[in-house]
């Protein structure tokens, strides 16, 4: 969707009237896919654009070429690689936007295509699918996205660009490189693309809390892919990835890479009946964990009860609570002035950009169309651009109150995870008659501490403390907090 996403801001920008009766006949394909009744309608027609873009350049390449005495004339056309890249293939683009209710917009666009989608755009496969993604995550995702992706085209443009660039050399070379094989495995470049080119069911949870820590949660899947992982466990294990496996899966924890503390994991799984290849972040937040699903959400099924119920991509937004944040900034004296004008700042700005919002592009025959309900309109993407540019002036002022919420707001989370790492080592010397003890006593299921969390990139791995001795910790930022006791 990044392709048709770069043609919508460009056609924003420069977003045309209505045609009159003598449009090109382009629009009358275009109008059957966009509301004329919105408050914006947008269309560009791109008709001979590509060959006389690729004509300019080959002109001017050529001239450089003539004034550049040491310059190896390397064989480019323009018009072939535009043609190479997919963006010849365009016909016309549509857009358009209209009010649904207050605080709901339907924006709706069309990509006319030549035929169907070559280059660059044919990496999404035109596949109808579902949105299982949200039939499968839970009721707490923020984000869900179901798509077929196609590598192969990547590969070919590159080997169709090198070729035109270098001939046949640049075609072998390629090649080469598709050839060899992914460092301590025996699975090539090549034969990676073509597992990983299939369907891929995500969902996603991230937010803030009121200390200004994040919460992150995901979930992956690639269909057909799972036949990798067992070809990657010697290099996995290498790395201290953790293997077990049954009749139905085989599954890697790598969650002692993020060390004992950490508040987020890596499991990778192939299960043996349907070939998928799975990364996860919590082993109690999958398609198996109990509780309603994202789909039985009332914000979602508003939003997916006026879409298609098939397509080629779905993407679904939740939005974004700041609230958190801008609470947070209470707490300290020296931000706290600054949050009714921050708050009026990200409201006007982002306000509505933040809420929830769900997009479905499918193809009508050779046409790309994407229809999309959310809490802002294409119009306002326009209309906003001269607000963000002066109003991000007003923000960049905020941005130290928050960084300075967030500093201070880590330092006193450190402290406090260090005046518990006292307190528990006072109470090992008082209970174990001795003077010195290693963090690992302390810390862990059943022991004086059961779970220390590190917030701002320190580490407390190793740390042996010593009775009368000041404890001390480096934050990632290079800064040391120390605790007395």
């Amino acid at each position: 969707m990044k392709s048709a996403s770069t043609i919508l801001m460009l056609a924003s920008c420069l977003a045309a009237t209505l045609p009159t009766s003598s449009a090109s006949a382009n629009f009358a394909d275009a109008q059957a896919h966009i509301d004329l009744d919105g408050s914006m309608i947008g269309y560009i027609d791109f008709a001979g654009d590509g060959d006389k873009i690729g004509a300019a350049l080959n002109e001017i390449y050529q001239e450089i070429l003539a004034n550049t005495q040491d310059m190896p004339p390397i064989p480019v056309d323009f018009n072939e690689l535009i043609k190479n890249l997919g963006f010849g293939s365009i016909k016309a683009f549509a857009m358009s936007s209209k009010d649904i209710e207050p605080g709901l917009h339907r924006n709706r666009s069309v990509v006319l295509m030549n035929d169907a989608p070559t280059g660059l755009f044919a990496v999404y496969n035109p596949k109808m699918l579902s949105f299982t993604a949200a039939e499968k995550a839970p009721s707490d995702a923020r984000n869900a996205l179901t798509l077929t992706l196609d590598l192969r085209p990547l590969r070919d443009t590159s080997s169709r660009i090198l070729q035109q660039i270098m001939g046949p050399m640049g075609e072998a070379m390629l090649e080469q490189k598709l050839a060899e094989t992914i460092l301590e495995t025996d699975i090539s470049y090549g034969e990676a693309i073509e597992l990983l080119s299939g369907q891929w069911d995500a969902f996603w949870h991230q937010s803030y809390r009121e200390d200004f820590q994040q919460d992150v949660k995901f979930w992956v899947s690639i269909e057909g892919a799972g036949s990798l992982l067992p070809r990657l466990r010697e290099m996995a294990e290498a790395m201290g990835g953790a293997f077990s496996e049954d009749d139905t899966r085989l599954k890697a924890n790598f969650g002692q890479l993020f060390g004992p503390d950490a508040s987020i994991g890596l499991y990778v799984e192939a299960p043996k009946e349907t070939g998928e290849l799975i990364f996860y972040s919590h082993s109690d937040w999958t398609p198996d964990s109990e509780g309603p699903r994202l789909v039985d959400q009332p914000t979602f099924k508003n939003l997916a009860s006026r879409l298609p119920s098939e397509g080629i991509a779905f993407y679904y937004d939740g939005g974004t609570d700041l609230n958190p944040l801008l609470a947070a900034m209470d707490g300290f004296p020296e931000a706290a002035k600054y949050k009714d004008a921050t708050e009026s700042i990200l409201t006007l700005l982002i306000g509505n950009f933040l809420k929830p919002k769900m997009q479905v592009s499918y193809m009508d025959g050779d046409h790309w169309v994407s229809d999309q309900y959310a809490g802002y309109s294409t119009k306002q993407v326009i209309t906003a651009l001269p607000t963000i540019f002066v109003g991000g002036m007003g923000a960049a002022m905020a941005i130290p109150a928050f960084q300075k919420v967030r500093e201070n707001s880590q330092q006193k989370a450190v402290q406090n995870n260090l005046r518990q790492i006292a307190s528990a080592a006072q109470q090992y010397f008082l209970e174990n008659g001795v003077s010195e003890v290693h963090i690992d006593a302390l810390v862990g299921e059943g022991k004086y501490i059961r779970h220390l969390s590190p917030v701002a990139g320190e580490s407390y791995q190793g740390m042996i403390l010593r009775q009368g001795e000041a404890i001390s910790v480096r934050l990632g930022n290079g800064s040391v907090i120390t605790q007395e006791f």
